[in-house]
Formats: structure tokens, C-alpha cells, sequence
């Protein structure tokens, strides 16, 4: 067969999954119709397919269910006892002549040598990148069984098994002769399976300037058709195809699958009413229910502009538009759309409904821009827009911003002031002013200098600064510098990092062993409390003796020993916990007392005028120093003291014996303390 040049257009849809893998197989499709079963079969590899075509299939059919049961032991039989081959090219001739796809699988079969020839732009073959020969065979062939069953039987990639019986459901297995490296598949299917075919959905048409766009939904009907055929009509009675050839989708991949289909129909006019309708070709050449027919008719092109011409300012926010458009063009289009944008390079938004063709103005009331830049759109019939050139249009505003509300802040422990409110709603809305006083009486002033675009603003303070809040208001500007008034004031405190002033003492008294203290409190607004601390001399621990508020300034200790030298602080607290420095807030005082001390804290004495003696007890109170001993003076009443006794401190009893009747003695007790602190002398007088 001589070499055939291939000048028809197509697009490539393989249905059966002839995707490229490692491992060569078989791919089986059936399709049930009335009395018979359709198989449809193809390889995924182009070599092994080359060789497949030489060794033939074998295709058997195994029973499965009969009247719905499963069959304990399936019945298998061999349907091509002979491996199915494709006919001798002689056997073709008949079917070539009236099926140009039967001539294309003879040629990829038996043709010396395969090539598609004077391709155009959007060819097969320039989709398929000029693939080797081998793979242009494989793939054209494929296609071509895909458009002809009956050349895919004549070739042996298709069988008909025609006995069959309704109550029973058949596995069909086909496998390559002799290619155990070549792996088979089965499709199980039976009488009972069998369908009409739907006619497609979502069949539209989209009329445009001596064309139509043809639309239907492809997603839902992929696995049933593997092409599609329109047929149109101008009488709506007399239908005929559009194309020579079935209609094919190449956009489905599978990481970005189709949803619909589409075909543009070219016509020689327009406001001619045709009439269309749509069908769907399986793999095994049936074909599906028609759709019903839908109307187009081609519209024309709109190629006049409308222009603006004029316009009225009524107020800030209303204006009235006019334009020019030619009336015998009315018939032609929808209608004007009015667009509008802030700025000449826009976006534009659409501001009108469509409005009607014989329309030449337009009252705008809505929130004008500073300047507006007003453009008119001609909508025609096919939804085609055609827009003019821009108009400046910019209205008088004195009217300033509204006052800005919901300003609310806070300072971190950085210093770093974060700043929000609610945004003003204006359209010309330029920005904010930020104002700021560090004082509640200081002026405020603009920090940022300018407008600022936004709703939230960062700013810093200083946490040196002795001023303990920070103050903001903001203002709202628009395009004309109208400026708003200006906001509530609010008032942040500022992190606390700076101590409080230190008070002083300002007097002190060391009297009758106290210490009586005095001090001057703490300039510092935000002072809390003050701590009274004291310490030995020479020591390096401080001990809180008292804690003190803010109204008392004087403290009198008591808890002191003489001769002792004691170092007493004062220091001050603020809201933050800071607290004040030593520096300036310490005195040393030397505790001396010459107070006698009582040491003596029971004396008694008893007269024994049998035993002629007298018994004397006594004991020394506790925590009062240590006591080293006494000395005992005596005397008879109205006689000067002599010492009697020097006593330690461990004897705490005595007698005297050397005694006189009728006398009253008097005996003198000086304790002796290591401290050297003067003791108070106690006297005891006894009768005898």
C-alpha cells in the first residue's frame, strides 16, 4: 500500500489510558449493547505493540454469575483459538474506501513507511513534536481505532461475541500470544449492563462577531465518549456536521483535567439565526443521544465609541454627565456602563447599571474623589465592551475629615509606644495627623510631620525623662488639606524605670537609751511607702526595723544597747517597686546611756531571832547584761554604809549573824555589770 499523506486536522484522544509505563500490558474496554458484547483492546508500549500485531491475541471469557449467582466452578473457553491477526491488506480495500481512520490503521500496519505530511499550525504532527516513525504509527493508530471499530476488529484489537446470554455476567481476559512479558487484563461485564447513551449536557452557544462559540460539558462525559460530533442547521429541520471529522479533546491532562469542551463555528453573516446540536462517538463507534437543538446568531462588532462630553457639579458629592454616542448605532448594543477611578491609570469601577441606548445623561450621586476620572463604556449585544477616554472631574471640598474616634495606646517596657484608632470612612481621606505633649500644659506637636496613611502608628518616649505620662491626639487631613478636629486626648503612663528621689534625715536624738529620728519624705509624686532600716557599725546586713507610709516622718527606736553605734537608712518606694538610693538617706549614732539599769529584781530579808541570824535572798533579772557579782553595804539605821560584802554573781543568798537585838539594819546592793553600764542600787531594811 503506497505511502498515504495525511492532510486532515485532528486533535489526539487515546480513551482506553494508553499511558507510557515500565511494564507492558494489555488495556481492555467493553461496551454491553442489546444481543452482544463489544471488546476493545490496545497495548501501552509502541515496541511491544509492533510486536504484538505480528503474535496475535488470544482472548478468553470466563463465566462468572449465572441468574445471579456465582458460579462454584467458572466456565472458561478459549473464544480465538487462533490468535486474532490483522487481515491480509487485500481484505482491507473495501472498507478503506468509505473509512478514511480503516486506512490509516492499514497503513500504520502495513504501510512501508509512516509520516504526516504538510502539516499546518495545530496539526497532529505538530503536537505530537515529530515523534519517531514508530511512535507516529503506535499513535495514529490508536486514534484511528478509537474513530473506527470496525477497523480496530479488522486489525485484531477488537472482537464481538455475539454468544451471550442475558443471565449471565462474563470475564473477558485478552492476553498477546506467546509474551508472558507482556501482562493481560480482564473487563467484566454482562447483557445486563447495557444502556442507552446519554446526549450531552450543558450544550450552549456564545454568539460573537461572525462566529459562535460552542460549549458542553466534558468532565462528566470522558469515560463514556471519546469524541463528539456537532451538526448545524439553518432551517432547523435540515442538520448537517461542521467538521469532517469527529471532535476530540487534547487539553485533558491528567494534572489539569478539562471540564468542558469548546468549538468555534465561523459564519459568513450575521443576524442569521442557526441552529445546532451535539452528540457523542464511543471507542466503539456508537453513537449517543442528540442533544436538543440550541439557536445563535452572530452579532456585530462595536467599533464607534461613546465620549464624554460635559459635566455639571452640583455639590461635593453629586454631578451630572454627558456624552455623545451616534444614533443609528443605537440598534447595535445594550447599552453605556460609567466607570470610575480615583486616578487616570485607574482600576476603574463600573458605577452604573447598564443603561439604556438611548440615553445621554446621567445624575451621579455617590462619595466623589478629590478628582475623578469618569470614563463611558458601549456594551454590545455580544457583551463586548468598547470604552472612551477619561474626563477629569473634581469637585469644590472646604468640608474637613469627621473628628477621629477610638484612639487607644500602649507603652512597653522599651519605651515603645504602639498607637491605633478607628479608620475615618472618607473617600478622600489623605491621612492622620499625630500630635503628642509630654505635659498635660505643653502644647502638643505634629511628630510625624506629615500625613500619615494607616490606623496604627509606633512611636517612643524617653524612660529618662522625669515625666511620668506621655499625651496623643491625632487629626484627620483630606486631599484638599482640610484638616478634622482633633481627637480625645489620651494619656499613657510610661513604665516606671527611674527611682524615687531619696528622703534625708533632717534631725536625730539619743536620749534615756533611744534613738529618736527624724526625716524629710520624698520629693516624688508616685512614692508608695518608706522603709526604716538599721544596722550595726561595721556590719554589711541592713535589718527593716519598721515600715512607714507616706505621712509619718519620724520614728523613735528603743530596741538599742549602750555604748553600741548604730547606722539607721531611710529609703523610699514608688508604684513600680523602684526603690531609692542610700546615697544622702544614712546617719551613724552613738548610743550612751547613764540611766541605771535595774538588775535587782527581787530582794528579801528574814529575821531568825531563835537561830539569832537574819536570811537574805535575792536574784537579778534576765537580759539585762551580765552580771559580774554585787557588793553589799550595811549600816545601822542613821549610821553612814560600809561595804560588807563583794559577792560573784553565782551567790544568791546570805546570813548575818552578827547581830543585836532590837536594832534595823540597812543593807546596800550595787550590782557590778560587764558592760560598765551604772546598775540601780536597791536597799533592803530589816528589824531585829
Amino acid at each position: 500500500m503506497s505511502k498515504i499523506k495525511l492532510l486532515f486536522l485532528f486533535l489526539l484522544f487515546i480513551s482506553l489510558g494508553y499511558s507510557q509505563e515500565k511494564k507492558a500490558r494489555v488495556m481492555v474496554n467493553a461496551r454491553a449493547q442489546k444481543d452482544q458484547i463489544l471488546i476493545r483492546w490496545a497495548l501501552n508500549s509502541p515496541s511491544e505493540w509492533q510486536k504484538a500485531n505480528k503474535k496475535g491475541f488470544i482472548v478468553t471469557r470466563t463465566t462468572i454469575f449465572r441468574d445471579g449467582n456465582v458460579l462454584a466452578k467458572p466456565e472458561k473457553i478459549v473464544l480465538t483459538p487462533k490468535p486474532l491477526l490483522p487481515e491480509p491488506l487485500d481484505l482491507w480495500m473495501d472498507l478503506v474506501q468509505k473509512d478514511n481512520n480503516a486506512a490509516i490503521i492499514a497503513q500504520s500496519i502495513y504501510g512501508e513507511s509512516f509520516e504526516v505530511t504538510s502539516a499546518k499550525e495545530g496539526d497532529l504532527s505538530k503536537i505530537v513534536n515529530m515523534a519517531d516513525e514508530l511512535d507516529q504509527r503506535y499513535t495514529f493508530a490508536l486514534y484511528a481505532a478509537d474513530m473506527s471499530f470496525s477497523g480496530a476488529v479488522k486489525a485484531g484489537w477488537g472482537y464481538i461475541d455475539t454468544n451471550v446470554k442475558k443471565n449471565e455476567v462474563y470475564a473477558y481476559q485478552v492476553r498477546v500470544f506467546e509474551s508472558p512479558k507482556v501482562k493481560e487484563s480482564s473487563y467484566m461485564i454482562g447483557l445486563k449492563d447495557y444502556g442507552a447513551l446519554p446526549a450531552p449536557t450543558d450544550f450552549i452557544a456564545i454568539p460573537d462577531d461572525k462566529k459562535v462559540l460552542l460549549s458542553w460539558d466534558y468532565e462528566t462525559f470522558k469515560r463514556i465518549y471519546t469524541s463528539y460530533m456537532v451538526e448545524k442547521s439553518s432551517d432547523g429541520i435540515n442538520y448537517t456536521p461542521i467538521a469532517t471529522t469527529p471532535l476530540v479533546n487534547l487539553n485533558d491532562k491528567d494534572e489539569h483535567p478539562s471540564k468542558s469542551m469548546y468549538y468555534i463555528d465561523t459564519l459568513s453573516v450575521n443576524d442569521k439565526v442557526y441552529q445546532y446540536r451535539l452528540y457523542g462517538i464511543t471507542s466503539f463507534g456508537e453513537k449517543g443521544e442528540v442533544t436538543k437543538p440550541i439557536s445563535a446568531t452572530g452579532v456585530s462588532a462595536i467599533v464607534t465609541a461613546a465620549r464624554l462630553v460635559d459635566y455639571n457639579i452640583v455639590n461635593s458629592n453629586e454631578v451630572n454627565l454627558e456624552w455623545d454616542y451616534p444614533k443609528e448605532s443605537e440598534g447595535f448594543i445594550q447599552g453605556y456602563e460609567i466607570n470610575l477611578a480615583n486616578n487616570d491609570r485607574g482600576p476603574y469601577k463600573v458605577v452604573s447599571k447598564i443603561i439604556p441606548p438611548s440615553e445621554r445623561k446621567l445624575n451621579f450621586k455617590e462619595n466623589l474623589y478629590p478628582s475623578n476620572y469618569f470614563t463611558i463604556s458601549v456594551v454590545g449585544k455580544n457583551n463586548q465592551r468598547l470604552t472612551s477616554q477619561s474626563m477629569l472631574v473634581q469637585p469644590v471640598d472646604s468640608i474637613p475629615p469627621a473628628k477621629p474616634t477610638g484612639l487607644e495606646g500602649v507603652i512597653d517596657s522599651l519605651g515603645v509606644v504602639r498607637l491605633k484608632w478607628k479608620p475615618n470612612t472618607e473617600k478622600d481621606l489623605r491621612g492622620y495627623r499625630i500630635l503628642k505633649a509630654n505635659n498635660s500644659d505643653e502644647e502638643f506637636v505634629d511628630i510625624y510631620h506629615q500625613s500619615y496613611v494607616g490606623n496604627d502608628y509606633k512611636d517612643s518616649v524617653s524612660l529618662k525623662m522625669t515625666n511620668s505620662k506621655v499625651y496623643y491626639r491625632i487629626a484627620a487631613e483630606d486631599m484638599r488639606f482640610n484638616i478634622s478636629d482633633v481627637s480625645d486626648v489620651l494619656v499613657l503612663d510610661k513604665p516606671d524605670k527611674i527611682p524615687p528621689a531619696a528622703p534625708i534625715f533632717k534631725d536625730y536624738d539619743n536620749k534615756d537609751g533611744k534613738v529618736h529620728l527624724k526625716w524629710i519624705r520624698s520629693y516624688s509624686e508616685d512614692v508608695v511607702g518608706y522603709s526604716l532600716r538599721r544596722r550595726e557599725k561595721g556590719q554589711e546586713k541592713w535589718l527593716e526595723i519598721k515600715q512607714i507610709n507616706d505621712t509619718i516622718q519620724e520614728f523613735t527606736d528603743d530596741r538599742v544597747e549602750n555604748r553600741k553605734t548604730y547606722q539607721y537608712a531611710i529609703l523610699a518606694k514608688d508604684k513600680s517597686n523602684l526603690w531609692s538610693s542610700l546615697d544622702h538617706s544614712v546617719i551613724t549614732v552613738n548610743v550612751l546611756n547613764f540611766t541605771p539599769v535595774k538588775i535587782i529584781t527581787f530582794l528579801q530579808g528574814v529575821a531568825d531571832r531563835e537561830n539569832k541570824k537574819i536570811i537574805i535572798t535575792w536574784d537579778y533579772a534576765k537580759n539585762k547584761g551580765k552580771v559580774l557579782g554585787v557588793s553589799i553595804y550595811k549600816n545601822t539605821k542613821g549610821s553612814p554604809p560600809t561595804l560588807w560584802k563583794e559577792l560573784n554573781s553565782n551567790v544568791l543568798t546570805l546570813e548575818d549573824k552578827n547581830l543585836q537585838i532590837n536594832q534595823e539594819l540597812e543593807y546596800h546592793f550595787v550590782p557590778n555589770l560587764e558592760s560598765d553600764s551604772p546598775a540601780k542600787a536597791e536597799t533592803l531594811t530589816v528589824i531585829y
